[in-house]
């Protein structure tokens, strides 16, 4: 049991793979921008053989650091963490993070104010700014299509997609949130886990807890800058080779094969078109910000190349790009 008068109000976890390049502004946001708030930051490294682990071991020595002799996986990782956390909340925080001033601070208050609140999320903006991709709606056909082909960004309130591409202000119930950055409750973390890697693990995270009866809210009183996982342009394409996606797990368990088809069907379009205009682009420009969506979307069309129709889930990807 967890000595309530010594826990701190906040447990941080982050899981790393190779993230030499972000870890140390994570971890250095994490540390000086607590503010009032007691925080532990839990690392969880999955067998980095880059400088990741030197990092955070030689310059932050408050963090409480495990080391994984090898890749067990985002999720796996995430759920390790928690294990080890003894906050009151507990946050899932990306390497590829930044957290400004008084970010904790607020989210607390209003998970302490609202206790129907299961999950808190911030405002997410890239690098530049602008608004990052954050959690919306339940996969179905509609959104998928909505989503992934950008239906949704000419009338977002019309053609409603899976992933939010229109801003929030104050609060905002969602049926899901991106993983970059999850404020959960205690009891929570210790009822429900994370589950099988891959896309839309954080969805599939947030639905059981929804079906459990919390809330999933987002807020725009709060951003975070997310650089949304950069790692991915060296994760190798096969990671996600044969296995379904979470998406496409939810849709053939609620809404049957021919209802999985067509949604997926529309999200693959979606993404063969981003990632054709992404590398021509980026013949043209040399913009690594090009190279980088145009890999991404690689990684995302390595799910559900054959076995949506499946009654049974196909072979679990296991490990983590970053």
């Amino acid at each position: 049991m967890t000595d309530v008068a010594s826990a701190p109000i906040v447990s941080v976890v982050t899981v790393t793979f190779n993230s030499e390049e972000f870890i140390r502004g994570c971890c250095t946001s994490v540390a000086q921008n607590a503010g009032p708030v007691t925080i532990e930051h839990v690392v969880i490294d999955n067998g980095s053989t880059d400088a990741t682990v030197g990092i955070v071991r030689g310059e932050f020595p408050r963090v409480r650091l495990t080391e994984n002799r090898m890749n067990l996986g985002f999720t796996a990782a995430n759920n390790q963490g928690a294990s080890m956390s003894r906050g009151r909340y507990v946050v899932f925080l990306n390497p590829d993070t930044i957290v400004p001033e008084g970010v904790f601070a607020t989210m607390v208050d209003l998970m302490d104010r609202d206790d129907t609140i299961g999950v808190l999320a911030p405002r997410l903006v890239d690098q530049h700014g602008q608004l990052s991709d954050m959690g919306h709606r339940a996969p179905t056909a509609w959104t998928l299509i909505n989503g992934f082909l950008l239906l949704n960004r000419i009338a977002p309130d019309r053609f409603p997609g899976v992933v939010r591409n229109h801003d929030v202000r104050g609060i905002e119930d969602c049926e899901w949130a991106c993983g970059a950055c999850l404020m959960v409750r205690r009891e929570i973390v210790e009822k429900f886990q994370w589950r099988a890697f891959g896309s839309g693990d954080d969805f599939d995270y947030c639905t059981q807890i929804r079906e459990g009866g919390w809330r999933i809210v987002l807020t725009g009183d709060v951003e975070v800058i997310h650089f949304s996982g950069r790692s991915w342009v060296e994760a190798k394409p096969t990671i996600f080779a044969g296995t379904p996606s979470n998406f496409a797990l939810h849709l053939r368990a609620h809404h049957g094969p021919l209802h999985t088809a067509v949604g997926i069907a529309g999200m693959r379009l979606g993404l063969r078109l981003r990632g054709a205009v992404h590398r021509f682009l980026y013949r043209i420009t040399k913009d690594p910000e090009r190279l980088y969506k145009a890999n991404r979307t690689r990684q995302f069309l390595a799910h559900d190349d054959y076995c949506v129709f499946r009654k049974t889930q196909a072979k679990t990807p296991t490990l983590y790009p970053g």
